[in-house]
C-alpha cells in the first residue's frame, strides 16, 4: 500500500523529491467551486448549506440538539472520556497562564492610558470529522477569555455525531453545534451565524473557504494539509507508528505520513498493522487514500 524508497538504489534523491513534488505543487486539488457554494451560502443560508450537505455527505441534519448531543454522549467509552478529562486540564492550565492582564498608566502629567483586553462576541472553530483535540485546543483558549458565543461545524460521518468530538464541546462550553462541514460550513460561520473569527483546521477546500471569507471575518491562519515524519529503530513500538501514521492519514485524502528507519523488519510489520488498522476506522476510505497516495517509507542503509 505505502510506496517503499531505499536509499542505496540509484537517483534515491531525485524519485524522494519527485514525489515530494506532486503534493507540493498541489495541481491535483481543484477549489475552484468554494466561491460559488460560499456565494450560494451567503444568498441562500441555509438552503444552500443543507443543499450542498446532502450532494457532499447525504446530511440534511445541520443543527445537533442539546438532546442529541447528551444521548451521543451517552454511547462515549469510559476511557476515552477519561484521556478527555485529562487532555482538557492539562490544555487549561496551559492557556490559562498566557491570559494578558489589562494596564492602567498614569504619566507624571497626569494623562491616563488604559490597555483592555476585550473578548470576541463570538468564535466559529472548524473540528473535521472525528477530532475532539482539535477541538479542545481551539476552544479551551476562547473558553478562558470568556468569549461569549463558542459555535463549533463538526462534520457528521454516516448522519451520526461524534461522541468524543459532543463530550468536548460540552467540558467547553459550547453554545451551539452545527453538523456541516468543507466550504458549506465555513459558509455557515460566516455568513449565517455571523461569527467574529473562524478557526480550526481542515482539508484544502476548508482552508481556500476560510481564505476567501477572510475580511468579512478573521481567520487564524490558512493551514495546509496535515503531515507526519516518523523516526523508528528496532526498540520502536510497531503499533505506536502505526497509529501514528494512520492517524493522521485519516485527516484527509492529501494528508501525508512518511516512515524513516534502518530496520527492514520494521517495514514489514507496519504494512501489516496499517492494514489491520484500517479495518475497524470510521473515515477507512480517506486514509486510504492518503497512505496510497502520499504515505511513503524510506529505508536508510549505509
Amino acid at each position: 500500500m505505502i510506496k517503499i524508497l531505499n536509499c542505496k538504489n540509484k537517483n534515491y534523491k531525485k524519485k524522494l523529491i519527485e514525489f515530494l513534488e506532486i503534493r507540493r505543487s498541489r495541481k491535483s486539488i481543484d477549489t475552484s467551486i468554494v466561491s460559488n457554494i460560499l456565494n450560494d451560502v451567503k444568498k441562500n443560508k441555509l438552503k444552500a448549506v443543507i443543499k450542498y450537505e446532502k450532494r457532499f455527505s447525504k446530511n440534511s441534519k445541520i443543527y445537533a440538539s442539546k438532546q442529541e448531543i447528551n444521548s451521543s454522549i451517552t454511547q462515549l467509552e469510559p476511557k476515552i472520556k477519561k484521556a478527555i478529562d485529562f487532555a482538557y486540564s492539562r490544555i487549561f492550565k496551559f492557556h490559562a497562564l498566557q491570559k494578558p492582564k489589562d494596564i492602567n498608566f498614569t504619566d507624571k502629567y497626569n494623562n491616563k492610558i488604559d490597555y483592555k483586553n476585550i473578548p470576541l462576541e463570538s468564535v466559529g472553530i472548524y473540528v473535521p470529522a472525528n477530532l475532539p483535540s482539535t477541538l479542545l485546543m481551539c476552544a479551551i483558549p476562547a473558553q478562558i477569555s470568556k468569549v461569549k458565543k463558542i459555535i463549533v461545524a463538526n462534520p457528521r460521518i454516516n448522519g451520526k455525531l461524534n461522541p468524543a468530538v459532543m463530550y468536548a464541546a460540552k467540558k467547553c462550553g459550547v453554545s451551539e453545534v452545527i453538523t456541516c462541514g468543507g466550504a458549506q460550513a465555513i459558509g455557515n460561520l460566516a455568513y449565517i451565524q455571523n461569527v467574529n473569527k473562524i478557526v480550526g483546521p481542515g482539508s484544502d477546500i476548508t482552508a481556500e473557504a476560510k481564505r476567501l471569507v477572510f475580511g468579512a471575518v478573521g481567520i487564524d491562519g490558512i493551514a495546509g494539509p496535515s503531515e507526519i515524519l516518523v523516526l523508528a529503530d528496532r526498540k520502536t513500538d510497531i503499533n505506536e507508528i502505526c497509529t501514528s501514521l494512520v492517524g493522521q492519514s485519516e485527516h484527509g485524502p492529501e494528508s501525508q505520513c512518511i516512515l524513516v528507519t534502518k530496520n527492514k523488519e520494521i517495514i514489514n510489520k507496519v504494512q501489516k498493522n496499517i492494514l489491520e488498522n484500517l479495518q475497524n476506522l470510521e473515515r477507512k476510505n480517506i486514509a486510504t487514500k492518503s497512505l496510497k497516495k502520499h504515505g511513503l517509507i524510506i529505508l536508510c542503509q549505509k
